[in-house]
């Protein structure tokens, strides 16, 4: 892939920009828009920027290096949310994790998992964590949206920050709980991981962007509201399925239905006349409102979602964090002016 922007000539500071505003923004999205800590809490993004901040910037830089978009983009999100998941914090399989109980719903003895706990909790990683801190970022650097942003040093310090951060979170995690999972659960884990990075770097690679259809892509507007319903859908699906007393299976297959119709649509769009990098934005204005509107909702009634008390000066700080992310993304808009000319 060409780099017509020359973006790692560029002087450092405006190289760099990008890459720190997406190690800070990662955490922020992940954690605080949905309102697992507050504003008061800002000061734990000291710990949170090493895992999450520099694990979504090693999968950016990886998969543009690499010459390859956002299908890769999404297996190494994958690949990062089970190896979390599964090592690190071994949600996937403490059956009281942060004494939340997580697992309950769904619970499948012979896998020792929840199937419904592990898809939530491994696609908002996907979609949250990884992916839509990377939309805003990229929107935001403009021409540089898709070349590389990290020379050698810099991908050194962020990889060694990213091993701390992972360090920090799995002794954190064993000094909250004393549950260690088996090793037939760590090792098809880590069979998991490994084959979806290979597929990651087999199966997607990218050539020069040009429509496939005719067909004009659809306003930006309809596509972050289509984002938007879909994604609100996904989180309140198990909530009214649990108030109603339904099996599992069911929310497990709705919320299977609405990220599949999401995909398919992003699919379908994405090769049409007229699809840029705005519209990329308008995806991740859908997925940044599900998240903060959540989020504000669970502070709303006087707590936040890991169960701790939150104030009104909560809910005003949250407010100005989710006015925030919005506003990078209209500075992205701006700076985004110009179509791409490589699929992603």
């Amino acid at each position: 892939m060409a780099d017509p922007a020359g973006s790692l000539s560029q002087p450092f500071g405006q190289r760099i920009a990008p890459a720190l505003t997406l190690v800070l923004l990662a955490p922020v999205v992940a954690e605080f828009l949905l309102a697992d800590f507050t504003v008061r809490e800002l000061g734990i993004l000291v710990a949170l920027a090493p895992l999450y901040g520099c694990g979504a910037l090693l999968i950016r830089e990886i998969t543009r290096r690499a010459h390859r978009g956002w299908p890769t983009i999404i297996l190494l999100a994958l690949a990062y949310a089970l190896f979390e998941e599964a090592f690190l914090t071994q949600s996937l399989f403490n059956p009281n994790y942060v004494g939340q109980r997580l697992l309950d719903y769904g619970f499948i003895p012979s896998l020792g998992t929840s199937l419904n706990w592990t898809f939530f909790v491994l696609s908002i990683h996907i979609v949250w964590s990884i992916a839509t801190p990377i939309l805003i970022a990229e929107g935001l650097a403009g021409e540089r949206r898709t070349t590389p942003w990290l020379k050698r040093p810099g991908m050194i310090v962020t990889t060694l920050l990213f091993l701390l951060g992972c360090a920090a979170t799995a002794a954190f995690s064993l000094k909250s709980s004393s549950f260690v999972a088996g090793a037939i659960q760590f090792l098809v884990s880590a069979l998991l991981i490994a084959g979806v990075i290979v597929v990651a770097f087999t199966a997607f690679r990218v050539e020069p962007w040009h429509p496939s259809t005719s067909q004009a892509a659809p306003s930006r507007w309809l596509v972050c509201l289509v984002m938007l319903v879909l994604a609100s859908a996904y989180f309140a699906g198990e909530s009214i399925a649990r108030e109603r007393g339904l099996p599992p299976v069911d929310p497990l297959v709705f919320r299977l239905a609405c990220e599949a119709t999401a995909t398919w649509l992003l699919v379908i769009w994405s090769t049409r006349r007229g699809w840029d990098a705005r519209h990329y934005l308008a995806v991740a204005t859908g997925t940044t409102l599900t998240y903060f509107l959540f989020g504000l909702n669970a502070l709303m009634k006087g707590h936040t979602n890991l169960g701790a008390p939150a104030n009104a000066v909560d809910v005003a700080g949250h407010i100005a964090l989710g006015v925030a992310v919005l506003g990078l993304i209209v500075q992205g808009v701006r700076a985004s002016r110009r179509p791409t000319e490589l699929i992603e």
